[in-house]
């Protein structure tokens, strides 16, 4: 690769499940894209908009499409979309890989421009990848990006060639912190209700936390499909008047639930990062988490982040007393946390993406000489 080669501005194109910015995949949208354009590249990304209209992002070019519930169903627009843009890079991001969309560009590639095609798995609960259109998509694209060392190993687990797997980590905007005296007596909880993130744990542990600490409340913020479990769980509990469902919280109601908080628990029994502990971690919360998966990469060691077995809600319910009775105790650990914040910027992981992409795209260059 020449060196004009290695500093020229790439044509980037991201296909995404849902091209929303809540969540993890969103939350990797809505800061890894700006800062890829802020690098002077050429940035787009497509996907169903199941929201509507998405917001705008600074620098980057939004393609929603409709929501369709065969993925195989975009695949025109795809091609259409390449063909205008002659992207050099398609990066995939989903829950699990995009088989049925990335087999066919491969197959097609040399009309297309001959992209490089990268797949970005973001799943922490199906890591054995049994689906067949999983396993194809891993191994028809060019490179794997994983976010953690953790989900980078059950891709390899799947028999994908290891020397097309990397690893970029999320980052995360760094605000101003509520000072620890502005905060209310409340712990916060925010994810997708569902069996894996453990809220139900959370739950069975602030009852037992709070039944001696009359000021604390729980709130849970986000939807899915445990929801109404979880609502009727927490109404047979003690303390069901202290616990409270926010439902999706975006915007302006997401910053005041993040700034009123004063402990952030992660509960998961997996997770292939941790993206919202990051979140909780970037307020000064004092958090609690489960080193699970890719999280146990972020815990600091347990000197930023106190870390308690997966489903031990005894566990659970010792850590939130622990910080609920000492503020000193959560003074420290969100001080430590937030410095452990500091280190992940969106600036840093558009670097590595670039780098990335740099890579497998001089690769692809190098073999296309050698054929030749």
């Amino acid at each position: 690769m020449t060196r004009e080669e290695r500093h020229s501005p790439l044509r980037i194109l991201w296909v995404v499940s849902k091209l929303s910015f809540g969540g993890g995949v969103g939350r990797v949208l809505a800061g890894a894209l700006p800062a890829l354009a802020a690098r002077g590249h050429a940035v787009h990304v497509a996907g169903p908009a199941p929201e509507g209209e998405p917001a705008p992002l600074p620098g980057v070019a939004l393609h929603p499409w409709p929501v369709r519930r065969i993925k195989l169903a975009n695949l025109g627009r795809l091609l259409d979309l390449q063909r205008g843009l002659r992207a050099e890079v398609i990066h995939f991001h989903s829950a699990l890989p995009h088989g049925e969309l990335i087999a066919p560009l491969r197959a097609l590639r040399a009309r297309l421009g001959a992209p490089i095609l990268v797949v970005s798995p973001h799943t922490a609960a199906r890591i054995h990848y049994p689906k067949r259109r999983a396993r194809f998509g891993l191994r028809a694209a060019d490179a794997v990006v994983t976010p953690s060392a953790w989900s980078a190993e059950a891709v390899r687990r799947a028999r994908v060639d290891p020397g097309k797997v990397r690893v970029v980590h999320a980052g995360i905007d760094l605000p101003e912190a509520t000072p620890l005296a502005e905060r209310e007596p409340v712990v916060l909880s925010m994810g997708r209700l569902v069996q894996s993130k453990g809220v139900d744990v959370l739950v069975e542990a602030f009852a037992m936390a709070a039944a001696e600490r009359a000021g604390w409340r729980l709130e849970v913020a986000g939807a899915g499909r445990e929801a109404a479990a979880l609502r009727e769980k927490a109404a047979k509990t003690p303390c069901a008047e202290r616990i409270s469902f926010l439902g999706q919280v975006t915007g302006e109601a997401k910053r005041a639930a993040l700034s009123r908080a004063s402990i952030g628990v992660v509960p998961s029994r997996s997770e292939s990062f941790g993206g919202t502990l990051l979140e909780f971690a970037a307020q000064g919360l004092a958090c609690v988490a489960t080193a699970v998966g890719g999280m146990a990469e972020l815990v600091g060691g347990g000197r930023a982040v106190r870390c308690v077995p997966p489903g031990d809600v005894g566990a659970l319910a010792d850590a939130l007393a622990e910080l609920m009775d000492d503020a000193e105790t959560r003074r420290r650990l969100g001080e430590a946390a937030r410095a452990l914040a500091s280190g992940f910027s969106w600036e840093a992981t558009a670097a590595r993406y670039e780098e990335v992409y740099r890579e497998f795209r001089g690769r692809s260059r190098s073999r296309g000489s050698s054929r030749r």
